[in-house]
């Protein structure tokens, strides 16, 4: 069994665990956590239900695209609720239009819907990297934190957003390049392949271990 399998089912079973103790945790956690949890749930469904329908139909590239789009709707929202300045409030929410589009454009138009569809994921992810850097400036940035003497570190938010950072950081790569490698059939392309999966796999189990990190932080408010 190839490496690149083994970090797959690895990362599944990790998620099916930690929808567990999320679960469990639910209603003590904030409007960012519940989204996150969310996404967790999704992250899962498309994980399962993309390995399904590729053994059924041998091609689950259209599904891919839209669960992550779906993601990406999340994702847009847990970034709303978390980022305090008004305009990106604004922009995360005008900037589902021009990505629905780039999304649809690519699945019918440019890369089709039984490709990896690269220009929408890689545009979605660098977006979702953004957006994860702008909360670690804010949070750097954030004069009631040290007038409170609150650690970043003790925030559920933190973490979470730390999991998505890491993740989407990692399988920038894996966006970008996926349908290209798919098309090239020189020596050497499959391996490169397969590589940027791996690192994209990496990426997700470092991705759920922070998470759970966060959802151990998060405390039950006081009445």
């Amino acid at each position: 069994m190839h490496l690149y399998w083994i970090l797959f089912y690895i990362l599944v079973g990790i998620e099916c665990l930690l929808l567990i103790p999320f679960t469990l945790r639910f209603k003590i956690l904030d409007e960012g956590g519940k989204w996150t949890f969310y996404y967790l749930i999704a992250s899962f469904f498309l994980a399962v239900a993309s390995y399904l329908i590729g053994l059924i139909w041998r091609n689950n590239m259209w599904f891919l695209a839209t669960m992550y789009f779906i993601q990406f709707l999340i994702l847009s929202r847990f970034f709303q609720i978390v980022i305090k300045n008004l305009l990106f409030k604004r922009l995360i929410t005008l900037t589902i239009i021009p990505i629905f589009i780039i999304f649809l454009v690519d699945v019918l138009k440019l890369e089709g819907l039984y490709a990896y569809n690269s220009y929408f994921a890689t545009i979605r992810t660098l977006i979702l990297i953004i957006y994860g850097a702008i909360y670690f400036w804010q949070l750097l940035k954030d004069e009631e934190l040290v007038q409170k003497s609150v650690f970043i570190n003790t925030l559920p938010n933190f973490w979470f957003n730390a999991a998505f950072f890491v993740y989407h950081s990692g399988s920038f790569m894996y966006s970008l390049s996926y349908n290209l490698l798919q098309q090239q059939q020189t020596p050497g392309v499959d391996t490169t392949r397969k590589v940027t999966v791996i690192i994209s796999y990496f990426a997700g189990i470092i991705q759920l271990i922070l998470l759970y990190i966060g959802l151990m932080k998060a405390k039950k408010k006081p009445l």
